[in-house]
């Protein structure tokens, strides 16, 4: 799967697990969400990024969407870092940063996808990155082996839906040896 093609399925993922899209000044995080994965469809990516801090700090009692906003704030830096070689490394470390602040005010629950999402951030981190891929890497395994606790059980049910858990743990142990692989081929200490 392209480095796009897993953007986008990241994206609609938010977009699924948190509701629809609707036109005008977004009124809750959900149809927020969906305003930035237009503006990132648009190619609109500085947009994306502004709406989202505007969200956070007009917002600051909404906790349900900040760790998924600064999720999506990470990957819009990680779509600028695919398409601005020239400050490629820049956006990598704000898609890092704010990765860092998702898992940070994320509040975890028995059964919980978020390492695994941020996981997969960390991984495409490495892939675009050409002086701390390892790095990187190693964060990407970190948050996939931490998620194993996180998916135990039949099955969860958030926003309404009921989700499976054993192909979310077959994904994440198929992740985990993907970027492991990676590690290797890389050349990583």
């Amino acid at each position: 799967m392209s480095k796009r093609a897993q953007f986008a399925l990241l994206s609609f993922l938010a977009i699924v697990l948190l509701g629809g899209c609707s036109a005008g000044v977004p009124k809750t995080g959900s149809e927020a969400i969906s305003l930035m994965s237009r503006y990132n469809q648009q190619g609109r990516h500085d947009d994306a990024i502004r709406l989202a801090q505007q969200w956070l700090k007009t917002h600051p009692e909404d906790p349900l969407h900040g760790a998924t906003f600064y999720g999506q704030i990470a990957l819009t830096y990680l779509m600028k870092a695919s398409e601005d070689s020239a400050h490629k490394d820049e956006w990598i470390e704000q898609a890092v940063a704010n990765f860092d602040k998702d898992i940070s005010v994320h509040q975890k629950t028995d059964i919980d996808i978020e390492l695994y999402g941020v996981g997969r951030g960390f991984e495409l981190a490495g892939d675009l990155s050409t002086s701390n891929g390892c790095l990187y890497y190693r964060r990407a395994i970190k948050d996939f082996e931490d998620e194993v606790h996180f998916i135990q059980g039949d099955s969860f049910t958030a926003y309404g839906k009921t989700t499976p858990l054993a192909p979310v743990r077959q994904e994440n142990e198929k992740a985990l040896e993907r970027v492991k692989a990676k590690l290797t081929k890389a050349g990583c200490q």
